[in-house]
């Protein structure tokens, strides 16, 4: 069990303020918010990279902040993989045992045998880092880092600089570590999908402040905020405030809701949704994998974000200005709060 209670950190003009977390043995934990919002700052600090002002960090019982780096049986991994350049691949992961008092023991060599089939290292073993490739680099990063049973292991966008298919591949070895060797992982990425993918918890970190945390499911279907709605991709956002939408939406208050774009369906004929419209194609765009449609719908002055395939968008013929009946269904409206409660 790791328990974070009333971290503050203060670096020049850049604060993390009040940062409570507590992450079960054996979890695995995404710290996601955007760049510059602090979530580095939070995982060096476990690490003992940083120096802390106020608060614990706990793990199985003891209080660490005291301690060195080196004597907290953490690893971290950063996205530049920073190997040995005159090592080969195999001393670039004993590496991680440099510091092990009982650095000789038996079951390092069974964690190195595990790590390189887990993480098919078996045939570079021999090679520098300069003949790798960005994801062996990565792999060899994540292999010395595990080698030495952290009671931590921290991942600092261990992702971003990788291309999108090697970047999948790793996303499910990273999956596949965790499920085998229960370790517990506290990752950092600005990335959804990444989050998403891999995290059993997440904490949305903004401006050095914990703005929420919970499951995926809680993030992603009950956001607390705009904030966090916007980051976990609803592009939809709405005040809800006169008498006939407050009764349309079962809603007793002024309330903004939300909808993502993924669920809003598009067709010529009228939709057997709850929610429908029509209206006309502002704009659309080729994000690669889907496109990207706005409507308007001219009678309450609104413009929705739709996604389709492109296969169903071609199939549909869309073009700019092209009259279009759009909609959704109750069970993809999202409460963000109450405009009593909060900032439209």
């Amino acid at each position: 069990m790791i328990r974070i209670h009333n971290l503050n950190i203060k670096l020049g003009t850049f604060q993390i303020k009040n940062i409570n977390l507590q992450i079960a043995k054996g979890e695995f934990l995404v710290i996601l918010g955007p760049s510059a919002a602090g979530k580095s700052v939070i995982l060096e600090s476990i690490a003992g990279l940083v120096p802390i002002q106020k608060g614990e960090i706990m793990i199985n019982g003891r209080n660490i902040i005291h301690l060195k780096p080196e004597k907290r049986n953490i690893s971290i991994c950063y996205q530049d993989y920073n190997l040995f350049p005159n090592m080969n691949v195999r001393d670039n992961i004993r590496y991680g045992l440099r510091f092990k008092i009982d650095r000789c023991n038996k079951n390092y060599d069974k964690n190195f045998k595990t790590l390189i089939n887990i993480l098919e290292l078996e045939n570079i073993l021999d090679r520098l880092p300069l003949n790798l490739s960005g994801g062996e680099q990565q792999r060899v990063s994540l292999a010395r880092g595990l080698i030495g049973n952290p009671d931590v292991l921290l991942l600092d966008e261990p992702l971003s600089s990788l291309d999108p298919n090697i970047k999948e591949t790793i996303q499910e070895e990273l999956k596949n570590i965790h499920k085998t060797l229960h370790t517990t992982i506290i990752m950092v990425t600005h990335d959804f999908t990444e989050a998403n993918y891999l995290a059993d918890k997440i904490a949305l970190v903004d401006q050095g402040q914990i703005i929420q945390q919970g499951s995926i499911e809680d993030i992603f279907q009950k956001p607390k905020s705009i904030f966090t709605a916007q980051f976990t991709g609803v592009k939809n956002i709405f005040l809800i405030n006169n008498d006939k939408e407050l009764e349309s939406y079962s809603l007793e208050k002024p309330t903004i809701i939300g909808i993502r774009p993924e669920n809003i369906f598009i067709r010529h004929q009228p939709l057997n949704t709850h929610y429908q419209y029509e209206g006309k194609i502002k704009t659309f765009k080729n994000n690669g994998l889907y496109m990207e449609i706005e409507l308007n719908n001219p009678k309450s002055g609104r413009n929705y974000i739709s996604y389709l395939t492109l296969n169903r968008f071609f199939e549909l013929k869309l073009q700019k200005k092209m009259s279009i009946h759009f909609g959704f269904n109750k069970k993809d409206l999202i409460c963000i709060h109450d405009k009593d409660n909060g900032d439209a």
